[in-house]
């Protein structure tokens, strides 16, 4: 089953974005995952949720999103991050039917 990493972010600095979306990139590769979601149109159809940008990660395992958030690769872009975004980040577990 796979697992899901869920981003709601405001960009405050650009350059500090471009640095870190490069960054980011090679780490969730490294831990074999995908972007499913990065960036883009944006239309909600129900509710009020109003992300500005909307980031969802695939990982192959039950934990691969989970472990990807505590892995190093992940931790060491936080000061860079939080120059970067504001973000609000969720793992979800995959379904299987």
């Amino acid at each position: 089953m796979s697992s899901y990493v869920v981003i709601d972010t405001e960009v405050l600095d650009e350059d500090a974005f471009a640095e870190f979306a490069t960054k980011i990139r090679d780490a969730v590769h490294a831990a074999d995952g995908t972007f499913l979601v990065r960036g883009g149109a944006i239309e909600v159809v129900e509710g009020d949720w109003a992300p500005k940008r909307l980031v969802i990660m695939a990982f192959d395992s039950d934990d691969g999103a989970g472990e990807f958030v505590r892995s190093a690769a992940y931790t060491s872009l936080m000061e860079l991050r939080e120059r970067a975004l504001r973000s609000n980040v969720l793992v979800a577990a995959g379904y299987n039917d």
